[in-house]
């Protein structure tokens, strides 16, 4: 019998019930999904499986989607801010999808060998720990994976698989005026040889006049900026997806995972290598924003979005953004 990894709505939501926000400021709540759970494809020895799972989440912003505010809502079936909806989506995206497949691959290392094992996935969702990396790690959900010989209990194997979940967002940089810019130079080796004159932007601006002068900086900036990128965009682009893969997969390569109300869409790094190896970038302007499409089919595959609005408002954010041609096919 073929063996397959399933999501349960109803049991994926009993287990919220049991899941108390409060003790998330204490650090990862621990609970056992499943526990000595025998497995084995025909012809081959039974293996035996545990899953935990390891949460923490910021309370302010979950509390209501656990333990016993959320208990008598689902009893209800009613949804909290499409959750219910991206399950669903959740769900039917599990049949050949990237991130069921590597779930999936990683099981069967263990069920196609001759050897009978104890198998621990250890599903870690740590809402908060990346923020502590400073953006460099991206992965919300880590599975790692133990197993040990059934008979001598003895450790054999030892793997983390990442993954970077989203929830309808297109955004993976918030970028800050200056040193984002300034960041964006480097990586795509822009020759900005009187760029030290922005460097009054580090200093803090405290009257209207400064302030004001402070964002006239800012956009002139960003318009020379603008102008070097486009100057050079034609041998741009190795350097442009190298700063990409690192804003979308960081330093642990984290499988992104995009859960939306009707669809669930992934960034993987295969699939980017791909586009590397094989779509040439070109540059055009939309707006005040710059977005890096495909040379060919002028499909959008990411852009710096700009959100600049003056003195009284006094807001000045750069947002690097995926398009939709960087989304595995």
């Amino acid at each position: 019998m073929f063996v397959m990894i399933k999501l349960i709505k109803k049991k994926l939501n009993e287990i919220r019930t049991k899941i108390e926000p409060v003790e998330f400021d204490k650090g990862r709540v621990m609970v056992a999904i499943a526990k000595n759970v025998k497995k084995q494809y025909p012809g081959k020895p039974a293996d035996i499986f545990n899953v935990n799972l390891e949460i923490r989440l910021k309370r302010a912003s979950t509390g209501v989607a656990f333990g016993k505010n959320f208990k008598p809502l689902y009893t209800k079936t009613k949804d909290i801010g499409n959750i219910d909806k991206k399950i669903d989506s959740l769900i039917k995206s599990q049949n050949g999808s990237s991130w069921q497949t590597k779930i999936k691959d990683a099981k069967d290392k263990f069920l196609m060998n001759n050897v009978s094992e104890i198998v621990t996935f250890n599903v870690i969702a740590d809402g908060i720990a990346g923020e502590s990396s400073g953006g460099d790690i991206k992965a919300d959900i880590t599975l790692e994976i133990y197993a040990q010989t059934s008979k001598q209990k003895k450790s054999i194997f030892k793997e983390k698989i990442s993954f970077s979940l989203k929830s309808e967002s297109v955004t993976v940089a918030n970028l800050s005026p200056y040193q984002g810019m300034k960041d964006i130079a480097e990586a795509f080796k822009l020759e900005w040889k009187d760029i030290t004159k922005y460097e009054v932007l580090k200093r803090s601006a405290k009257t209207d006049a400064e302030k004001k002068q402070k964002f006239k900086t800012i956009e002139a900036m960003y318009t020379e900026l603008k102008d070097l990128i486009k100057k050079n965009k034609a041998n741009i682009s190795p350097k442009a997806y190298d700063f990409l893969s690192k804003s979308i997969f960081g330093s642990d390569m984290a499988n992104v995972v995009d859960i939306q109300k009707s669809v669930v869409k992934e960034i993987t790094p295969e699939y980017f290598n791909m586009l590397k190896n094989n779509v040439k970038l070109d540059v055009v302007e939309n707006g005040n924003n710059l977005v890096f499409v495909d040379a060919k089919t002028k499909t959008p595959i990411f852009q710096i979005r700009t959100k600049l609005r003056p003195p009284p408002a006094n807001e000045a954010k750069f947002y690097l953004e995926v398009g939709k041609g960087i989304y595995n096919k």
